[in-house]
């Protein structure tokens, strides 16, 4: 079945989710307790090391210190955080911004004001092993699919970037566990995943060698994942956003000076994680690569550009069944609440 038939199934994904709840620590006055803010944010899937300054800001208590005292949760999907973030459950949510501008073309009212991974880590991968040795090897094979996954709705982009046929790959229709262990037990012949989380993940499980095939390498360029807002927190608490964000800037700065002591506290947190300390250090390490794009190099920590959002709006537009014009960059992002400087200022006045 081609992935054509699969994009209406995007936003299936379900809306309930295991909620993991954080109490920010440390000392504090009674002044600074009249005057904390309370925010829930929620991230797209569970705890991983791209969501590092997060967990570790909270448990150290960076946001805190900033008079925040975050409730952070657990998702179990971008399209779905970005759903409870726009109807009010969560004030903030981590989620995909290719996603984020699906949604906004939809009509509902959440907005970027931090784009975390930006330069897009989709990819395609394979075992090295493997008769896949370059794109046009993909025809005749076989994989998972995850409805709502970024990866598989832009793999029309990817395809007709490196010249195959998207309708001759077969697709199985799986949420993102079992279409990792349909790959890792040879039942599909590549999976869909992110250099800077899958990657390492995969690496580990499997102790082999991976051939991978990048989307921005092919051309294909949408940013990634960032710090989505809903419209009407955004109005009613802008000094609550621009306290967040600057507590987030702080967190980014801790785990990259000192990735051992946030991947500490990270445990500290999720204490029942699956992941390996060392699989946490390395997806924030390959993250914070990505952190920037050529457009936003030297900026600001979030940070985004206006060519970058158009080029991902086109993406989704063309690809993603976003209708011409429902999705603007002024509707989808800003880059007003941010503490640091940046380039441009999105025409965005929410």
């Amino acid at each position: 079945m081609s992935i054509r038939h699969h994009r209406a199934l995007a936003g299936a994904l379900a809306a309930t989710t295991s909620v993991a709840l954080l109490t920010a620590c440390g000392e504090s006055d009674s002044g600074a307790k009249e005057n904390t803010d309370s925010v829930t944010i929620r991230t797209d899937v569970y705890y991983t090391g791209a969501v590092l300054p997060l967990v570790a800001g909270v448990q150290t208590g960076i946001f805190e210190k900033h008079g925040l005292k975050v409730d952070l949760k657990e998702g179990t999907g971008s399209a779905t955080t970005i759903q409870t973030v726009a109807n009010g459950s969560d004030d903030m949510g981590y989620a995909d911004a290719a996603t984020m501008v699906q949604s906004v073309g939809q009509g509902m009212d959440v907005t970027m004001v931090a784009g975390m991974v930006q330069e897009s880590p989709m990819t395609i991968i394979a075992f090295k092993d493997s008769d896949i040795k370059k794109p046009a090897d993909l025809e005749g094979k076989t994989a998972g699919y995850t409805p709502g996954s970024a990866a598989e709705r832009l793999f029309p982009a990817y395809a007709e970037a490196v010249g195959i046929d998207d309708s001759k790959v077969t697709f199985r229709n799986v949420d993102i566990p079992t279409r990792t262990q349909l790959f890792l037990g040879g039942k599909t012949d590549f999976t869909f995943g992110l250099t800077n989380v899958s990657l390492p993940n995969l690496k580990l499980a499997c102790d082999c060698e991976l051939e991978t095939f990048t989307y921005a390498d092919a051309g294909v360029n949408t940013l990634s994942s960032g710090i989505v807002v809903g419209d009407d927190f955004l109005k009613k608490n802008p000094e609550t956003t621009k306290k967040f964000l600057a507590a987030l800037v702080e967190s980014v700065e801790f785990a990259n000076k000192d990735t051992d002591a946030a991947v500490d506290a990270f445990f500290k947190v999720d204490k029942d994680s699956k992941l390996k300390p060392e699989q946490v250090a390395d997806q924030w390490k390959n993250s914070s690569k990505l952190l920037h794009t050529g457009s936003t190099k030297g900026q600001g920590v979030g940070c985004t550009a206006k060519k970058d959002w158009e080029e991902t709006i086109g993406m989704m537009e063309k690809f993603g069944d976003v209708a011409e014009g429902s999705a603007t960059v002024a509707d989808s992002a800003t880059n007003q609440y941010l503490p640091g400087e940046c380039t441009d200022d999105l025409g965005s006045d929410k």
